[in-house]
């Protein structure tokens, strides 16, 4: 019993030793320089702990549960990461040859305060002149409206999603 207490001991505390070290990555990404030296600080002692015990160890078996709770570890801090960051800026590059569609679509961003800059353009054969759209979502609704509008119109158009 003291062995699986042991073994679930380690897998959690490589799990926080990694998602403490990936989180210091994503602080330095960031420039957030005295919150990646501490969670930095934090991790360090917890992996000097974990590497002691696993030398101690008898046997393959502490290593795999330290290696799969790394990889958890990861995970669980980029998913944390994502779900609290600030919202991202959505580059939408949007093409249609139907140069009357596009103006209604840069009214309908003006509408709702998206952020875009239109642009003269060429069709493809090169006998037409279009516009082209670049919207700047800068929420996850605005880029939600931006899709539904494209998607709801019978109208083809060709869109690039840049997330910044």
């Amino acid at each position: 019993m003291s062995s699986l207490f042991h073994l679930t001991f380690l897998f959690l505390a490589q799990m926080l030793d990694n998602a403490l070290n990936t989180t210091k990555t994503i602080l330095i990404q960031r420039n957030r320089c005295l919150l990646a030296g501490l969670f930095l600080a934090v991790s360090n002692y917890i992996y000097l702990h974990i590497t002691k015990d696993v030398v101690s160890s008898d046997g393959n078996l502490a290593m795999i549960v330290v290696s799969v709770a790394s990889g958890l570890g990861c995970c669980l801090a980029v998913a944390v990461s994502n779900r609290f960051s600030r919202e991202r800026t959505y580059v939408n590059v949007i093409m249609s040859d139907n140069r009357e569609a596009m103006q209604n679509l840069r009214d309908f961003l003006a509408e709702h305060h998206i952020t875009n800059v239109t642009t003269d353009s060429y069709t493809l054969d090169w006998e037409r002149k279009t516009i082209t759209i670049t919207a700047y979502a800068e929420t996850r609704e605005q880029h939600r409206l931006v899709g539904a509008y494209i998607e709801e119109s019978p109208l083809k158009f060709k869109r690039v999603i840049q997330k910044v």
